[in-house]
């Protein structure tokens, strides 16, 4: 049992390690079922054979994407909804009391603190996986800046930088989120080219549509965040 759980957990490592080195998930599945098998001929723990996971994943040559091409396609849709939902959030509140949005150069600042965290999360990324405290430090970060935009909101005009018409910025920033949602409702129906398959392993079935299930799901998140304050903006109206 000990030694079933201490490889499970080295080739836990080891996918994660190709990952980040951005190795295509056929290649992947492959070098995972080939470890298997050597590991299953000699009856050695991975550690002992292969050393180090992420040792090993450095030593392997293996067919990877271009650099950051992830970022095209996850962290750049990502950043523009994320940008939508807290456009919405400034103007929801104003737009149910018919009012103007006002807006503070302190209030800018901390609302730009998470677009400015998810920009710059290729250069960190790595640091982020690998050690949790990073990732919460950051998660941390973006909350409490989210917290302290609306302490910072002006309640005067006398105390604005700006005063807007919420109406475009929050229909804007809803037909964003929507657009967004259903481009990635698109291609969760596509298989992914890029899935991870042990080539000794059925396929189990309905993990996929699972995956696809729970790809969905978060492609709607802001917009049901957002329908969700505007429905609590409306209450406390």
């Amino acid at each position: 049992m000990t030694q079933v759980t201490t490889d499970k957990k080295w080739f836990d490592e080891l996918v994660l390690e190709l990952r980040l080195r951005q190795v295509h998930g056929n290649a992947i599945g492959d070098a995972v079922a080939s470890a298997r098998e050597l590991l299953a001929d000699t009856g050695q723990q991975a550690e002992e054979a292969f050393g180090p996971a992420r040792s090993y994943a450095a030593g392997l040559e293996l067919p990877t994407a271009p650099k950051h091409e992830w970022v095209k396609k996850a962290l750049g849709p990502a950043l523009l909804g994320l940008l939508a939902f807290l456009l919405f959030n400034q103007a929801v509140v104003p737009w149910v009391r018919s009012e103007m949005m006002l807006v503070s150069p302190a209030q800018a600042a901390f609302l730009a603190t998470p677009l400015v965290v998810i920009a710059f999360l290729p250069l960190y990324l790595t640091a982020a996986v690998r050690r949790i405290w990073v990732l919460v430090a950051l998660v941390a970060i973006c909350v409490i800046s989210g917290l302290l935009s609306g302490i910072a909101a002006p309640t005067h005009r006398a105390d604005a930088w700006l005063e807007l018409d919420p109406l475009p910025w929050l229909v804007g920033s809803a037909a964003t989120m929507i657009a967004l949602s259903i481009v990635g409702t698109i291609r969760s129906r596509d298989t992914d080219p890029d899935e991870i398959t042990d080539p000794s392993t059925p396929a189990a079935h309905g993990s996929g549509r699972g995956n696809r299930i729970t790809a969905l799901v978060g492609t709607w998140l802001f917009p049901i965040f957002a329908l969700a304050m505007l429905g609590l903006a409306a209450a406390l109206r």
